[in-house]
């Protein structure tokens, strides 16, 4: 070849074909001026920036002939794409536009046509940019340089409207706030639905104090429309996590930021925005350490559940005992209660630990007849969703031929207030079966004793901060008061927890309170520990304690 003759890269750069080189994991190692054209950068910006977001719908590993429907400079194309590998194991793609030929074939593009682009990039319910046509504007953008933010808006608690009012309903308000939304954006504010009940924005050029205006500005206007119109009108709010980025960053990588960002505006409450900072990623990934440690421990028999007896202040005999639950896998650091269980609450883990808790439970009752020992045991607020718990409860205990009364079952007011409902429901069908149903943390909730006019409960449990200090004197006295008086008249049975001193047995005693828990009156002890006694000794009255130690009052729970 004379030293006139072109390089293959000139010869590539004439040709009306796109050619580019990317690694394993689709980013651009190397383009000619077609293909830079057809994502729409300059040679210098594609580097390093994701193929296949650039031209959704091309392979992310080697395949022949994809044809995709892609909108450029605001005119449908159709592209032929090819993914070859290289002996090094990078990618190869060779895009060649081949809308003429389509358009030649069948005389126009037509309405198919445009139904097949508006399917490749709209959202076929709300009509707004979809997942992947909103990835492709934040790579993009990522690629063109300047600073930013992707907003990510979730809403909150929608699957209720879906539940109550039925789908048909659910779409009509989802495409009412997408309306919302949009009306409430300027030009060059992409907004896009990623999916289920949650949206995008890429602000391009916006800073932090920006993109938190933009999204406590969407968040109001959705808040203050009502959802369904009358006397039963009803509205939402949206959780909001806010990424901002900067040139060079991978679209992955800010959408996970403004996830995280999200999730804490979730686990805070709800109906908030959060700014992503690195201390969400550490929270994340220690969430999700700990879902991996009791995921294992639930498969390998490393979860064991603690006995705390709960004892009649009168006599000082044990009725009955609280299984709490413990993490035994000898790993550390060493996790209580309150570091893993709020984790596992936040996912589907939950439903299958409260299941393991139930069936070990009925299985001591099993090997262990005697119609004395009798547990309680917590249930998640997940837990009340889950519509088939109470019949493998109900179906576990049938066929062990346990006596329903033998087991009991604590919802906190919290959960029983967030989801009514199905408390009501769950409560109805364990009770109806003879199973006890008690309210537990009675009293922290506001509008408590409401709950004991809904709720088809057998006892509560007056929450431990109003017995902290029962025996000082202060008005914990006349609100546990009116506690006792008001279940006593309903027939309810009543427990006190966090019971540390002799002062407030005494205290609680006085006031009509017969059964109680804490330090003072006898500690969690391994369930084996319990059931490898002699049958008698499950009753005894336990060795009480004259002083409690430096463990806080509520690590029981």
């Amino acid at each position: 070849m004379s030293a006139d003759s072109p390089s293959l890269a000139e010869v590539l750069d004439a040709t009306d074909a796109g050619f580019a080189v990317t690694d394993q994991r689709g980013r651009i190692r190397w383009l000619n001026r077609r293909m830079a054209e057809l994502v729409g950068l300059t040679a210098e910006q594609g580097i390093g920036r994701s193929l296949p977001a650039l031209l959704p719908g091309a392979p992310e590993i080697p395949q022949d002939g994809v044809v995709v429907s892609l909108r450029l400079d605001d005119a449908p194309r159709w592209l032929d794409i090819r993914c070859t590998a290289m002996p090094d194991g990078r990618l190869l793609y060779r895009v060649v536009d081949v809308t003429c030929w389509r358009e030649n074939g069948s005389g126009e593009i037509g309405a198919m046509q445009s139904d097949l682009q508006r399917m490749a990039e709209e959202d076929p319910l709300t009509g707004l940019p979809n997942r992947r046509t909103l990835t492709r504007s934040l790579e993009h953008h990522l690629a063109v340089g300047g600073p930013g933010a992707l907003l990510l808006l979730d809403l909150d608690n929608f699957k209720d409207i879906n539940d109550l009012r039925g789908h048909p309903a659910g779409d009509r308000v989802m495409c009412m706030l997408a309306n919302v939304l949009r009306e409430r954006l300027r030009d060059g504010q992409v907004l896009g639905r990623l999916g289920g009940d949650e949206f995008a924005v890429v602000l391009p050029g916006a800073n932090e104090r920006e993109a938190v205006e933009v999204a406590d500005r969407l968040r109001t206007a959705i808040a203050t429309v009502p959802l369904v119109g009358g006397a039963n009108a009803t509205s939402t709010t949206v959780s909001a996590g806010v990424a901002q980025f900067e040139s060079g960053e991978s679209w992955q990588a800010v959408l996970a930021n403004a996830d995280l960002a999200l999730y804490a505006s979730k686990a805070a409450g709800r109906n908030r925005v959060t700014v992503y900072e690195q201390g969400h990623y550490m929270d994340t990934a220690l969430r999700v350490t700990v879902l991996d440690r009791v995921r294992a421990a639930l498969q390998n028999g490393h979860l064991a559940l603690h006995a705390m007896p709960m004892v009649k202040l009168a006599s000082g005999r044990i009725v009955g005992h609280e299984l709490l639950l413990r993490l035994e896998d000898g790993r550390q650091p060493a996790l209580g209660p309150g570091e893993f269980l709020p984790a596992a609450e936040r996912s589907d883990l939950v439903l299958d630990i409260d299941r393991w808790v139930a069936g070990t439970a009925i299985d001591a009752l099993v090997d262990h007849p005697y119609p004395g020992l009798r547990f309680n045991i917590n249930v998640s607020g997940r837990t009340l969703e889950d519509e088939d718990f109470g019949g493998f409860v109900l179906d576990r205990l049938a066929a062990a031929g346990v006596a329903p009364g033998r087991l009991g079952f604590e919802i906190t007011e919290t959960a029983a207030v967030t989801n009514l409902d199905a408390a009501r429901v769950l409560s109805q069908r364990l009770r109806a079966n003879g199973c006890r149903i008690s309210l537990d943390d009675f009293g922290a909730g506001f509008g408590s004793f409401v709950h004991l006019k809904q709720l088809p409960i057998t006892g509560v449990k007056i929450d431990g901060e109003f017995v902290r200090g029962i025996d000082y004197g202060s008005r914990d006295t006349v609100l546990v008061q009116g506690i006792v008086d008001i279940a006593r008249g309903l027939g309810l049975s009543v427990v006190a927890e966090w019971v540390e001193r002799a002062s407030q047995v005494d205290a609680l005693s006085r006031l009509g309170v017969r059964v109680a828990q804490g330090f003072h009156l006898g500690r969690p002890e391994p369930l084996t520990e319990l059931l490898a006694r002699p049958q008698g000794a499950w009753m005894r009255r336990p060795q009480l304690m004259s002083e409690p130690d430096s463990t806080p009052a509520n690590s029981s729970q």
